[in-house]
């Protein structure tokens, strides 16, 4: 009896090897370029056959509009241009299991009523687009209801300016289980927008330079934002009305002006943020509505508000964070604190450490008067740093009045932690 199993599984293991060798054997390499069987990749694509890979050679700039309907590897040796001339999508993907890299994808058509795309892949799964650069498309890579797709270590950049027409570097809508990641993206629209975009994983990506946000999602929840940067982008990074996020290890940096935060919350839940760095932003952190949050291990420093809780804001940790060399540490417009502030590191306080545990002795209130009054009436920041306002801050740290006294840390921790 062992015998027969053992046949049957020597059987089974050569049928298998034969069947994938078959398989390999069916694809094959057709090449595009001067001297290659094709000069047209259209031409290719129409003789190509599931499974086959179409290298397209050279720096020639080829004039054409691709549409991929069955699985194929579109792989360009020595960066090829592929330019749509301005004619709706460059390419697009209407099959599974497609992969295009290595390639310049230029010149979508632009329109304020019609999204066109560089590549653009609608209803697949297990498609990939890597090791390309994208220019001069109004929104460069487009995935839309798809699943498992790959979008990874591209160059994308867009020179348009005229905003009805701005489009995002990578748009993906109602999709499942991405991967983006490595990808270098400067200025468009949005750097990353996702919106009903769910189990997907965004790391190690470089975002500057946008119009509006770095990165921006909506109803997008389970995701995890791992060892990304955000810098010079106009409003930073958006996240909404969404539930169980991780944001892990990234830098929000240098977003500036009277909008800018580095990262902004709104209606956010389950969700955690932890060994981020906010770094020189308008405001580093805003938490409008966010519940149930967990933030720590943060570095935010030399923000002009390091934290803004506005709104419903209930049921926050905010613990073991460092807070250095912000105008204004922590700033609410609400009265009543329902979070944990504990056990962060102030560079404000002036405490003492009676008994050498770590932790200050006299609780630290994070805010000041004048953030309170500033949150209330923004002109009032004209008498930043004024006598009156000085000696109204002082005043308060005795005779507390306006400032909430249930906003405070009673565990501050003495040194800055090493993050």
């Amino acid at each position: 009896m062992g015998k027969i199993k053992s046949t049957t599984r020597r059987a089974l293991t050569t049928l298998i090897c034969l069947s994938f060798s078959i398989i390999t054997l069916s694809a094959r390499t057709i090449e595009v370029g001067e001297g290659k069987a094709f000069s047209s990749i259209n031409a290719a694509l129409h003789k190509a056959k599931a499974k086959d890979e179409i290298l397209i050679y050279g720096k020639k700039i080829y004039k054409e509009r691709l549409v991929i309907q069955k699985p194929i590897t579109l792989k360009g040796v020595g960066t090829p241009i592929i330019d749509g001339g301005q004619r709706g999508d460059v390419i697009k993907v209407n099959a599974d299991n497609v992969t295009i890299e290595g390639l310049q994808i230029q010149n979508s058509a632009r329109s304020s009523q019609v999204d066109y795309c560089g590549v653009h892949v609608k209803d697949a799964q297990f498609v990939t687009v890597r090791n390309c650069v994208f220019r001069k498309n109004q929104f460069s890579v487009m995935f839309q209801n798809c699943k498992n797709g790959l979008i990874a270590n591209n160059n994308i950049s867009s020179n348009i300016t005229y905003n009805p027409i701005m489009g995002n570097a990578v748009h993906c809508w109602k999709s499942d289980n991405m991967h983006i990641t490595g990808n270098n993206i400067g200025h468009n629209r949005d750097g990353i927008y996702l919106e009903f975009v769910n189990n997907s994983h965004i790391d190690h990506n470089t975002v500057s330079g946008c119009a509006r946000y770095g990165l921006h999602f909506m109803f997008s929840h389970f995701n995890v934002y791992n060892s990304n940067r955000f810098n010079h982008n106009q409003a930073g990074v958006a996240v909404m009305f969404a539930h169980n996020v991780e944001m892990i290890n990234n830098t929000f940096e240098f977003n500036r002006g009277t909008s800018s935060y580095g990262l902004l919350i709104k209606e956010l839940q389950y969700s955690t943020i932890k060994w981020n760095r906010f770094l020189d932003n308008t405001v580093g952190l805003l938490i409008d509505g966010g519940s149930d949050l967990n933030v720590h291990h943060n570095v935010i420093k030399n923000n002009g508000w390091g934290m803004r809780l506005i709104s419903a804001s209930t049921n926050d940790t905010i613990v073991h964070n460092n807070f250095l060399g912000n105008t204004f540490d922590m700033t609410t417009n609400v009265s009543y604190n329902r979070n944990n502030v504990n056990g962060n590191y102030w560079d404000k306080y002036e405490g003492y450490d009676l008994n050498k545990d770590g932790y200050g002795d006299v609780p630290f209130h994070p805010l000041s008067l004048f953030s309170m009054l500033a949150e209330q009436n923004e002109n009032v920041l004209f008498f930043f740093h004024s006598f009156l306002m000085n000696l109204l801050d002082a005043t308060e740290k005795v005779l507390p009045s306006i400032t909430p006294d249930n906003y405070v840390d009673n565990y501050p921790h003495m040194n800055p932690y090493k993050l």
